[in-house]
């Protein structure tokens, strides 16, 4: 759960026994924009102002409380959607329940600015991954022009030329590693940075990840579609780890996928878990190479089926982030049926 936060002075005084508050200062009356006395007259109204996502995390909340308990959720005070930070603890009488007593922060401001954040870096990731999926089909072009440069030269006995060429091969070479190395680097910064769990709705991040895979494989006219056991799905995870962690699997999936084939997410709420898949109509995995896929630098490396180079990190860095998440990550796949790379997290709250 989150770290503590500093006071924020919303305090309540909550008694069980009677269902009242006993007490509220001006900054929790100013959270709901209503009195004390209104507060207690409309107990029902003022539950009504949680978003219906957030009711069954406050019941959990309730149920489990020993001693504190941190949560986010959001209410509608009029017109206004606020974002609250709950802390509170249960205050106990000869071994019962008698009051709770906590404080409530308005965090709109917070949540909004770490928004903006999650969504710009989703934008930086899209952005390198374009980069880096632009930049290698011309840059292997040019590779390969210099290759050839470079052999008739030898060929026909111009040093001078073969040599140019030759330097032209090399830098390009390095200019493509370079770009996989800052795609890599950025892979595994993200992932050595402690989770920040959050309470996410996955289906509109997935969506979102989609729309910029969908641009870069305009070209070759790849289909991606999402299903789910329900329109929202929520889970409790670090945002920007574990999309990051997605858009891994789903860029593995794109490179070997061929021209019109097709890339599906799954997102399935089970009792207990979430199961997130990634499949797709590739050519598939040998048996004999899974077993390694998700270790440091595996040997388990295959070119793209448009060259693209890869350097055996990123499904390590996605079975990091997914057991920092305290999951599961393994493959299904037969040889030249497809793959399926399959999450599974357990639901929280």
């Amino acid at each position: 759960m989150a770290n503590r936060r500093p006071f924020p002075g919303g305090l309540f005084l909550y008694n069980l026994k009677e269902g009242r508050f006993e007490y509220v200062n001006p900054a929790f009356e100013e959270v709901w924009e209503r009195e004390e006395a209104d507060l207690n007259d409309r107990l029902p109204w003022l539950l009504e102002t949680v978003y219906p996502e957030g009711l069954p995390l406050l019941q959990n909340c309730y149920a489990q409380l020993q001693t504190n308990a941190f949560r986010e959720f959001r209410i509608q005070t009029g017109k206004c959607e606020k974002w609250i930070y709950l802390t509170a603890y249960a205050l106990r009488h000869d071994g019962q329940r008698w009051a709770i007593a906590g404080f409530a922060e308005d965090i709109t401001h917070h949540k909004e600015n770490e928004t903006r954040l999650n969504a710009f870096s989703a934008h930086k990731n899209g952005m390198l991954e374009m980069l880096a999926h632009d930049l290698n089909g011309p840059l292997g072009v040019v590779r390969q022009l210099a290759g050839h440069l470079e052999k008739k030269a030898g060929e026909r006995g111009q040093p001078d030329i073969q040599e140019d060429a030759a330097l032209i091969r090399r830098t390009v070479r390095h200019s493509v590693q370079m770009i996989h190395d800052l795609l890599e680097k950025e892979s595994l910064e993200s992932s050595r940075t402690a989770l920040k769990i959050q309470r996410v709705e996955l289906i509109e991040q997935i969506n979102a990840m989609l729309q910029g895979f969908e641009r870069m494989s305009q070209d070759h006219h790849k289909h991606f579609m999402v299903e789910s056991s329900g329109s929202r799905v929520f889970a409790e995870i670090d945002q920007v780890k574990f999309m990051h962690a997605l858009q891994n699997l789903v860029s593995n999936a794109t490179k070997f996928t061929r021209k019109n084939g097709h890339i599906r997410i799954s997102v399935q709420e089970e009792p207990g878990s979430l199961l997130i898949a990634v499949r797709d109509d590739c050519i598939g995995i040998p048996k004999a190479l899974q077993g390694e896929l998700f270790e440091r630098f595996t040997k388990a490396l295959r070119p793209g089926l448009a060259g693209e180079v890869t350097t055996g990190l990123g499904l390590s860095i996605v079975k990091r982030i997914v057991e920092l998440h305290r999951g599961q990550v393994w493959v299904e796949s037969e040889e030249n049926q497809g793959a399926a790379f399959l999450i599974r997290i357990p639901r929280q709250g």
